[in-house]
């Protein structure tokens, strides 16, 4: 049986400073997508694992999902590789991850998703942490790495994001 191809995608991520910016930016994003966005309270559990990031994702009002990924850790546009399934018994798989690999942490957010093109746009409230946006460039199996990085960084540009608030790692990173 062929291994499944990862998905693909480039990703920024990027601090947001008061509450007053985040929400200039949630008003650029609605303008952009002409939409309101869809707010998605998320909580993800991360565990150890050998390589990558491992996390169980709880979303209210819907279904569990277990994601793998791989990118690295620098600022700017990046490569993202994943692979995401559905999980009917997340308690249970916790339990198991919990146990086999060992948890590392939770982290819980408020996450305000808009659409754009082929891109996620995530304005994140993270607690204890603050706030926080986020774009995933998704792409198609016959887009280069270098057209995702492109649309990337134009879309830095609409949201006047600068090079000092890219993030290199994860939210769970800045936690820990």
């Amino acid at each position: 049986m062929a291994t499944p191809a990862d998905k693909r995608n480039i990703e920024i991520k990027a601090r947001v400073g008061s509450d007053s910016e985040f929400e200039a930016k949630v008003n650029i994003a609605k303008k952009l997508t002409s939409s309101e966005g869809e707010l998605l309270v998320q909580k993800d559990v991360f565990f150890n694992s050998q390589t990558g990031r491992l996390k169980l994702r709880f979303t209210e009002n819907a279904k569990a999902m277990l994601v793998y990924y791989e990118r690295p850790d620098v600022a700017g546009p990046k490569l993202s590789k994943f692979n995401i399934i559905t999980v009917e018994e997340p308690e249970v798989l916790e339990k198991m991850l919990t146990a086999s690999n060992g948890a590392k942490g939770v982290l819980k957010k408020h996450r305000y998703l808009f659409i754009y093109k082929n891109t996620r746009i995530h304005m994140d409230k993270v607690e204890d942490l603050g706030n926080f946006m986020e774009f995933e460039v998704c792409l198609n199996p016959e887009q280069t790495i270098e057209e995702g990085q492109a649309f990337a960084e134009e879309l830095m540009k609409i949201f006047e994001i600068k090079n000092e608030d890219l993030m290199t790692g994860a939210y769970f990173d800045v936690k820990n």
